[in-house]
This record gives C-alpha cells, sequence and structure tokens, in this order.
C-alpha cells in the first residue's frame, strides 16, 4: 500500500527534502525514486532536490510568484491545475495500490496557502475514494507577512471542506519546545524538528505491521469528520526516561496544562528492539492528553524499531482550534477596517468570501466545545 508526496511552496519543498532523506516506506517506488511531487515558484529551492531520487518530471518550477497572497497563488492555480494534476496522476499510476495523498506546505505564504488549499479541493473531488491529508505550518505570531492572519483563514476554509486531516504544525510551539533544549535557533533545526515530529506517519509500528502509518493514525485521530486538527510531537534522546518526560511536558504545554480536552492520541516509541512503555509512564500520557470521557479507548500506544531513541505522539485536543479562532480574528480585525482587501478583490476575493472562511472557523470551534465537553 503506497501514497503520493505533494510539496507546495518553499515551505514544503524545505520539509519534503528533510522528509525524503528518512525514506518513508509508504512513498518508495519499486524502482528506488520516490512517489513525490514538488512545487514552487522558487527554483533556488528546487536545485537541491537529489535526482536519482525525483525525477525531474516531478518537478513544477514554472509558476509566477504569488507575492505572499493567498488570492494570486489561488488565481493562479486554476491555470496550472491540469498540468500539477498530470504529474500527481503518473505518480499515482506507479503505485501498486496508492491509498492516498498527503500534501506538505505552508498555510501563510501565496504559494503554500493558495496553491495548497485550490490542488486539495481539486485532488478530493478527483480521487474522492483516497484519503487526502495536508500538513499545514502555521506562522509565528509576528511574521513578516501583513496578510499571514488573512491566508490563513482562506486557505483553512478550504481545507476543512477537502480535506480527511488536517496536521497544524505551529512554528511557535516547536521552537518552543527547541529553545528548552537550546539557546539559538536556526530555521534549519526548526525543519529538522518538524520532520522530526512528523515521524509517526512515516514509520512502520509493530502494531501496524506492512500498513500505512498515516492511513492508521488517520483512523484514530480523525475519527469525528468535522473535528479533523492533529497537532504532531517528539522527544529524541539516549534516555528513555527523559525522552517520556519531555514528551509529556510538550502534551500539558500543547493542552493547556489540563485546560483543555483531547478527543484521542497516538504514543510512539522507538528503539532497536520494539521495547513498549511500561504502565506507569503509559498512565503519565493518559493523564497528560486529558482525555473526554466519552471515548472510552482514546489514546494506541505504538512502538517502532529505529536507530534513532525516542517518542512520537499525535493528539486531537481542542486547544488548536482555539489558536486558530485568534489568527482568525485578527484577520477579522482587519477585514473590518477594510485593510488590505484590495490585494484580494484584485484576484477575485471579496469580503463575502472572507466572511464565509470566518464562518468555517467559528463552526470548528463550535464543534470542539461540542464533543470536548
Amino acid at each position: 500500500m503506497s501514497c503520493v508526496a505533494v510539496f507546495i511552496g518553499q515551505c514544503g519543498v524545505s520539509l519534503g527534502l528533510e522528509i525524503l532523506k528518512s525514506e518513508p516506506p509508504f512513498l518508495q517506488c519499486y524502482d528506488g525514486s520516490q512517489h513525490a511531487v514538488f512545487i514552487d515558484t522558487e527554483i533556488k529551492v528546487l536545485r537541491r532536490i537529489n535526482s536519482s531520487l525525483i525525477s525531474s518530471n516531478n518537478v513544477f518550477s514554472d509558476l509566477p510568484g504569488c507575492g505572499g497572497c493567498f488570492a494570486k497563488g489561488s488565481s493562479s492555480a486554476q491555470t496550472y491545475l491540469p498540468q500539477i494534476l498530470d504529474k500527481i496522476h503518473s505518480q499515482i499510476e506507479r503505485t501498486d495500490c496508492c491509498m492516498g495523498i498527503l500534501l506538505v506546505h505552508s498555510l501563510c505564504g501565496g504559494t503554500g496557502s493558495g496553491y495548497g488549499s485550490s490542488i486539495t479541493q481539486e485532488l478530493k473531488s478527483t480521487y474522492p475514494e483516497m484519503f487526502v491529508v495536508n500538513v499545514g505550518v502555521l506562522p509565528f505570531k509576528t511574521g513578516e507577512n501583513p496578510i499571514q492572519a488573512y491566508n490563513v483563514v482562506l486557505a483553512l476554509a478550504g481545507l476543512q471542506e477537502s480535506s480527511d486531516m488536517v496536521i497544524l504544525v505551529e512554528n511557535s510551539a516547536v521552537s518552543a519546545d527547541l529553545s528548552s533544549l537550546k539557546s539559538n535557533i536556526s530555521i534549519s533545526q526548526i525543519n529538522f524538528k518538524i520532520v522530526q515530529d512528523l515521524q509517526l506517519i512515516f514509520r512502520n509500528a509493530k502494531q501496524i505491521p506492512n500498513r500505512c502509518a498515516l492511513w492508521e493514525v488517520l483512523k484514530v485521530i480523525s475519527s469525528i469528520p468535522t473535528i479533523k486538527l492533529a497537532s504532531l510531537g517528539s522527544s529524541y534522546g539516549l534516555d528513555v526516561t527523559a525522552n517520556c518526560n519531555q514528551a509529556v511536558r510538550s502534551i500539558r504545554c500543547r493542552t493547556g496544562f489540563s485546560k483543555f480536552h483531547s478527543v484521542s492520541g497516538i504514543v510512539m516509541s522507538s528503539d532497536n528492539k520494539y521495547c513498549l512503555l511500561d504502565k506507569k509512564i503509559e498512565e503519565k500520557f493518559q493523564k497528560a492528553f486529558n482525555f473526554v470521557e466519552w471515548n472510552p479507548f482514546p489514546v494506541e500506544f505504538w512502538c517502532s524499531k529505529s536507530k534513532d531513541r525516542g517518542v512520537n505522539y499525535a493528539v486531537n485536543n481542542e486547544q488548536i482550534a482555539s489558536t486558530l479562532v485568534e489568527i482568525s480574528d485578527a484577520a477579522m480585525l482587519k477585514c473590518h477596517a477594510g485593510a488590505y482587501l484590495h490585494w484580494f478583490e484584485q484576484y477575485g476575493v471579496y469580503k463575502e468570501d472572507f466572511e464565509h472562511a470566518f464562518n468555517v472557523v467559528s463552526k470548528i470551534q463550535e464543534d470542539y466545545v461540542y464533543y470536548c465537553r
């Protein structure tokens, strides 16, 4: 069982290059290459692609710049969608049995948000029987793009309607995890940590032999279609106890220190012996997740064989919806003031489109509040 990965924009391409270094089993092709497509307007990032793993036919760079604007990216995508879908379809045809498609992109840039949302919607329409999962990277709160909040809300509205699961990567949370270990943090270190966090969806686990890990995570985390936002994290080092304690602290931080409830979660331990965590440590994780009472089996514990010793986790928690509402509120203030709207109107995105996106984010929060009571 295989999947196809699509890496979009500068952020998506950079993460894709790191991801492919770990050689995810479900992206492997019979000839040693990988089922992946790279899409970006910046050719300098695409030059770093290893031609032995990815054919030049799987790289699409003949795109105009998007100027950091969702509307321009979305409008431009409509012109190039047929060519992009041809490249993705050719990869699907090369798999033995394609289960789904993984898209990795930023939610704040023009290419990542505009193309990412448009491609997701088109793929779900074209391949309704396959699952579509998005890894969307949220911006830092003090970003350089004045319209990043607009981009996030508009892109997320499209993903909520088309994607089967959205793994939201919070740059601020990743940076906080790293700052507890290092003083100076670079972008390459953040990207490496993000890919480390994502290993849960890439590695084979003993509990799911010969099955696609991404599909298994989707089944556990997104059991309710309207609340399908996942947050991933990890801790790696030589000491198992230290890894677990660091992962528990990370979970407690991401769940608001028991202020917010979790619907479901997964914890995967990795070492060279397929060792499961002991019951006391499992109980610490369950307490940190702060699960809802109505789910009798909210968490699964997996173990994976790897030369890197560590712990990965995935959680569907209501705090992530609160983060989106903060971003939506910031966008709403600008929208009601009429700030930067002309940037979007020239590409066919009007005030009613913003209102629809705000309503989608509001509905996401309402659903999380309902199911996490």
